[in-house]
């Protein structure tokens, strides 16, 4: 930006001469300068040195000091140097010119003295000055931009390195399963981004004590790793900051007042000489610490260093949380699979063991009701009746509970098994049900599947036989299909039913839950259970989609794998 160029200022005149130093109050009083005077060069360093003029005007021939004396001392200070000189001089001669110019004056005006020569050099020279300072006032806004850019780029550049090894180490975080995979990878990669001699994990337990869980070290440093150290080393005011998140860096152990007596005892029984120490909080609790050691010397912890390790901490604080729910989830998975495997097995046992003696109470009824039906009073032959009944009930739900428990532990393996011939055969047992309420079963260009043969046709047989139950007052008629869809084929067993209140789609599928009485509607409650167990043997799922009144469309899947 153009700035207004100085054609006024201040003017020291240097001259033993009074009649010069007049002349050239004139001059320079007449065009507007601020004009002041030294008759020698030592007062003329002295007035120069404290009302630092915008320009000099300095006769070479004065007794004692010449001029050339005084421009070489005022050239020597600091506070004068830039100040420009102009020699007034009678002299002529190319070598004191020379001589003159190395010494650093800008110009030269020769006696006798020219008004319009001294007026114009003078405004000259200070307009020369003006630029100059100009410049260097923008050399020095431009060598402070470049600095600002130069430091931008390099937060820029630390910030995407960190970013990087952030995500490096972050990454392998998240591939180590378990939770000493975990911390070792971390401390392994720390110190390979720090170079510090040691990195170490330190678990905090609740009674105050600590132990190092993983430690990665340079040889020739003694481990942590293992080794338990009382409360006097973190003591409680210590931790209590580590849980507000607070960091510890000490760059010189020898020379660190804010290190206690025992910690101090502790860090030289392990060669430390400089140490980090970042908390690691999981749930919002301290858990442990991440800390870094310098053995070999004193460090400078740098802004760096400590963010990328609060970082690194943020991150193995999540990666311990997610892997303590991931051990909770494996112990309740196994929990769960133990209960269904003991619950299973008592099912196929207490199911398997009733079946005899419910054999034989069922004999001896249906004996005394061939035997003396019609010989007692009316009320025996009715209670004879529902014992008779209750039995038979008994053996279907005994026969359908030892098959809900067969499913998941006494199943066949898997092999390419024909969606047809499973349909057909499972019509084939329904037979007489069918022929009964005149039902029709439509199906065609089913797929093979991957599937155990004996459960893929009573899974049909259950969808068909339940379509054909709910089908009321009307000719049941059922459409199977299928469909692939990804990896997987999708079935459809559609009837033209009573249908089910969507609010029920789920509680069908649980074991003994019924919508309707067994006067009605007899079963145990057990069919659709086995249906969904079939299912998810086979890593599918069962759904349903119906209304009341509207018929019920039965979907599942089973995955496609091909023929092999």
């Amino acid at each position: 930006m153009n700035q207004p160029m100085l054609e006024t200022g201040t003017i020291l005149v240097v001259d033993d001469t009074p009649t010069n130093l007049e002349v050239l109050f004139d001059f320079l009083n007449e065009a507007g300068f601020k004009v002041l005077f030294a008759e020698d060069g030592e007062s003329a360093i002295e007035k120069a040195s404290y009302a630092t003029p915008d320009l000099i005007l300095l006769d070479i021939l004065m007794p004692g000091m010449d001029g050339f004396e005084t421009c070489r001392r005022l050239k020597e200070r600091e506070v004068t140097q830039s100040i420009p000189v102009i020699f007034l001089t009678a002299l002529s001669e190319t070598v004191d010119k020379v001589k003159g110019f190395t010494l650093g004056a800008v110009d030269f005006i020769t006696k006798p003295l020219q008004y319009e020569e001294v007026v114009a050099r003078v405004k000259t020279h200070l307009r020369v000055q003006t630029l100059a300072r100009q410049l260097q006032a923008q050399n020095a806004r431009l060598a402070h931009e470049i600095q600002e850019r130069q430091q931008a780029e390099a937060a820029i550049q630390r910030q995407n390195q960190r970013s990087q090894l952030f995500a490096e180490v972050t990454l392998k975080i998240r591939q180590s399963l378990h939770l000493d995979d975990i911390l070792q990878t971390a401390v392994t990669e720390v110190q390979k981004i720090l170079q510090a001699d040691r990195v170490l994990i330190y678990r905090l337990w609740s009674d105050g004590t600590g132990s190092g869980v993983a430690e990665a070290v340079q040889p020739g440093f003694p481990a942590v790793m293992g080794q338990v150290f009382l409360e006097e080393v973190f003591p409680v005011t210590i931790r209590q900051q580590y849980r507000q998140g607070q960091v510890r860096k000490i760059n010189d152990i020898e020379h660190s007042r804010e290190t206690s007596p025992c910690l101090v005892e502790f860090l030289r029984q392990f060669q430390v000489k400089a140490k980090l120490v970042i908390p690691i909080l999981a749930k919002e609790d301290l858990w442990g610490l991440l800390i870094a050691h310098q053995c070999s010397d004193s460090r400078q912890w740098t802004d760096f260093e400590i963010e990328l390790l609060q970082q690194l901490a943020n991150q193995i604080g999540i990666a311990l949380t997610q892997a303590q729910l991931l051990e909770q989830e494996v112990l309740q998975r196994q929990e769960l699979a133990r209960s269904n495997a003991e619950l299973q097995q008592f099912a196929y046992i207490a199911s398997h063991d009733l079946q005899e003696p419910l054999r034989m109470v069922t004999s001896y009824l249906q004996l005394l009701e061939r035997r003396y039906k019609g010989k007692l009073d009316a009320d025996a032959d009715d209670f004879i009746q529902y014992a008779v009944d209750g039995a038979l009930r008994m053996r279907t739900l005994i026969n359908d509970l030892l098959a809900y428990s067969r499913i998941g532990t006494r199943g066949q393996a898997f092999e390419f098994t024909s969606c047809m011939e499973a349909v057909a055969c499972a019509i084939a047992n329904l037979e007489v049900a069918i022929a009964e309420r005149g039902a029709v079963v439509m199906y065609k260009d089913l797929p093979n599947v991957q599937a155990d043969p004996t459960q893929l046709t009573q899974l049909f047989q259950n969808l068909i036989s339940n379509a054909i139950k709910f089908a009321d007052e009307v000719a049941p008629q059922v459409w199977i299909q299928a469909s692939h869809q990804e990896q997987s084929w999708l079935f459809s067993v559609q009837d033209n039913g009573i249908g089910i209140d969507p609010q029920y789609a789920e509680r069908i599928f649980v074991i003994f839950q019924r919508l309707h009485n067994r006067i009605d509607y007899p079963g145990t409650g057990i069919g659709l259970a086995i249906c969904k167990k079939i299912v998810e043997r086979h890593n599918g799922r069962i759904w349903v989609q119906s209304e009341l009144g509207q018929g019920a469309t039965f979907y599942f899947t089973i995955p496609d794998r091909g023929e092999c």
